[in-house]
């Protein structure tokens, strides 16, 4: 193997485990992965979701005090660095929180942790305090933070290249803040494409949530002309306040090339939104594209959600990149055996 093919194979190695953390969300229960788990100390008995996640009404230049638990399961001490982090808006929706390091600029500025870095004794839990203080500007409406704990220990696996795994959770915070706040989403755009890599049609409906609470639409998409005229729904997960996304809503059926008549409408977001046009469905431009998950994010599903779970492609995404690692690997121990002295 020449030099500088074991930097690439560590290279596609990281971003398939990228991939594969990337794409993996986490329940509404209380945050448990790598030996420890969190939650919020004080869960309102009316409120399941509390048990969960923090959901904080407060008013405008308020403080507030809440604390988590933080419980180790193993057998040995539990070094964890504790962050206040941004939640955003996965991909294609869902919620996601930022990475520590990544600087905050939206709700995660408001958390802020009584300790940077906590230990957790064997097999026993330990209480961490946080002040939540809402700005005297924070606009009226729904705003998502979180606050992450990161093991400071990291593993690696063996053998010719080396993953490095860390194990982090998160517990949200969701700030309610008082006023006249209206629930709307809009569509800015649809277009007619197969979804990244393959010839699976799909329609691309890219959606912004520009009022002031959480959003949980449904959206509607009919296709007619050519081979189609069929309408079929999906509901997508959490799109925060002022964010955008482009969704690929996957075409249950074939389509040829051609132009079509397509309409989306959105529900279930305040008022219904609905966009129709005509667009050309075409192979020829996107057989070669790719979509790799942000690698700022690292996604946690604190919130309710009525998203069914991983879409189909990004099983095969994470499922693909790992039958080309092992081929990479089967190659790279034949070229070594050829090479070796007998």
């Amino acid at each position: 193997m020449r030099s500088g093919g074991r930097p690439r194979l560590a290279w596609l190695a990281a971003a398939i485990t990228a991939a594969a953390l990337a794409t993996t969300a986490a329940g509404t229960s209380a945050a448990t992965i790598g030996g420890f788990g969190v939650r919020p100390a004080h869960p309102d008995p009316n409120v399941a979701a509390t048990r969960a996640y923090f959901i904080i009404t407060a008013k405008r230049d308020s403080t507030r005090r809440e604390a988590v638990v933080v419980s180790n399961s193993d057998s040995k001490p539990l070094v964890l660095e504790v962050d206040a982090v941004d939640g955003l808006t996965g991909l294609t929706s869902g919620v996601v929180y930022a990475n520590r390091g990544v600087a905050v600029h939206g709700a995660g500025a408001w958390v802020v942790p009584d300790l940077r870095r906590v230990t957790v004794p064997p097999r026993s839990s330990i209480t961490v305090g946080f002040t939540a203080r809402i700005p005297k500007y924070a606009l009226r409406g729904d705003h998502l933070a979180g606050i992450a704990f990161e093991a400071l220990q990291q593993t690696k696996s063996g053998g010719h290249f080396a993953v490095t795994v860390v194990v982090r959770t998160v517990v949200g915070v969701e700030f309610i803040v008082p006023g006249h706040a209206t629930r709307h989403l809009r569509i800015y755009s649809v277009a007619l494409a197969p979804l990244p890599g393959t010839t699976v049609p799909s329609a691309v409906v890219t959606l912004e949530d520009d009022g002031h609470l959480l959003c949980h639409p449904q959206l509607t998409v009919a296709i007619k002309g050519q081979n189609a005229t069929s309408t079929t729904a999906q509901t997508l997960g959490t799109i925060l306040p002022g964010d955008r996304i482009a969704y690929p809503f996957r075409w249950p059926g074939a389509l040829s090339q051609g132009r079509y008549a397509v309409s989306a409408k959105a529900t279930r977001c305040g008022q219904p939104a609905l966009m129709r046009t005509v667009a050309a469905y075409s192979l020829t431009h996107t057989r070669a594209a790719s979509s790799t998950p942000s690698p700022t994010v690292a996604p946690t599903a604190p919130l309710a959600s009525t998203s069914g779970g991983w879409s189909w492609w990004l099983y095969g995404l994470v499922g693909l990149g790992g039958m080309l690692a092992g081929g990479v690997l089967v190659l790279f121990a034949a070229r070594r055996r050829s090479n070796s002295p007998r």
